[in-house]
């Protein structure tokens, strides 16, 4: 729990001009809500891109968005340039008015939920957070191997995880699944062409792009072979793990933000000015809880192992498209 030094030191904003604003629901993880705050032009600050507003769910047990800030502010902040994350303010809810109207949107929205998220409700807290808004977005997720995976592993551990996770369905070990972006396709797409295509697959829709589509395509398509960031990722998230799961502890906080690391987000903004550059940061950069989570984690990479689902032993066999397995990256 962060002390009360720490509060103090943490910025707070008083939420925006009361009933002015309405919200919107955009979003839900398994701790959070995100509603976009809709001010009106007069009441608009011009100064501040953020206008999510991301709310704890009731009946969690994750950080309070006090210790998320903190966390996000001391230990994640200083491995990435600033304009490489996505910023986000904590904000002061107020009274239970505010819990009570999101609570009312969500009733509304009930229909569009997940079935598995139907019926959680905002958490009576005293602290949110205001988050800038970007919202083109991929997982880079695992970008270095598994410090636990056999030497002779074929896959990468994103893939074996996906490979066990579809063993269970026949149908799915026919072709290969392409609906699961490998990430070491980020890896290579500078000088591998059917990685470049595996992640604008993954990215656009199937329809044919307008002209001006195809032209933020090439913007894009740009910048994921340059950029500087998807690299300095996969660097921390090695350094920061050495051992793997099988070697970590409860209170090994290098381990903790190497798995912050494996499940942020990267959201991509291209502006329509061509000549301002894409924008790209880190997101849901959010402590995890390893007291919690490592049993998890430790059983999960035990399975990957003892299964064959690093090298490819399973029976059936499932089909991925890991660029590890196609050699592609060694």
């Amino acid at each position: 729990m962060a002390s009360a030094t720490q509060v103090s030191s943490v910025p707070v904003l008083p939420i925006t001009a009361g009933n002015n604003c309405k919200f919107k629901f955009v979003g839900e993880g398994a701790a959070n809500f995100v509603f976009e705050v809709l001010v009106p032009p007069s009441d608009e600050p011009r100064d501040n891109p953020c206008n999510l507003l991301r709310v704890p769910k009731a009946g969690t047990k994750a950080h309070s968005h006090v210790e998320l800030q903190e966390y996000w502010k001391t230990v994640v902040a200083p491995l990435f340039e600033p304009d490489h994350l996505v910023q986000h303010q904590l904000v002061k809810l107020g009274d239970e008015g505010l819990v009570s109207r999101l609570n009312a949107v969500l009733d509304e929205e009930e229909h569009t939920r997940r079935s598995d998220f139907k019926g959680s409700r905002v958490a009576l807290a005293e602290y949110g957070m205001l988050v800038e808004d970007m919202r083109q977005k991929f997982k880079p997720k695992w970008l270095a191997q598994s410090p636990n995976a056999p030497s002779s592993a074929t896959r990468c551990r994103n893939c074996a995880r996906e490979a066990l996770k579809h063993h269970t369905k026949p149908a799915s070990h026919r072709k290969p699944n392409h609906a699961v972006l490998c990430p070491l396709n980020f890896l290579t797409c500078s000088t591998s062409p059917p990685a470049l295509a595996n992640i604008l697959t993954h990215l656009f829709a199937d329809e044919p792009p307008t002209p001006s589509q195809v032209a933020q395509r090439n913007r894009l398509i740009h910048w994921l072979q340059t950029n500087t960031l998807l690299p300095r990722l996969r660097a921390a998230q090695e350094s920061n793990d050495r051992n793997g799961p099988l070697g970590a502890s409860a209170e090994d906080r290098q381990f903790q933000l190497a798995m912050t690391l494996r499940d942020c987000t990267c959201f991509v903004r291209i502006p329509a000015d061509p000549a301002l550059p894409v924008e790209a940061k880190l997101a849901d950069l959010d402590k995890k809880n390893s007291v919690a989570k490592l049993g998890y984690w430790q059983a999960m990479e035990r399975e990957l192992i003892d299964g064959g689902y690093y090298e490819g032993r399973e029976v059936p066999l499932v089909r991925t498209d890991c660029q590890l397995e196609k050699g592609v990256v060694t």
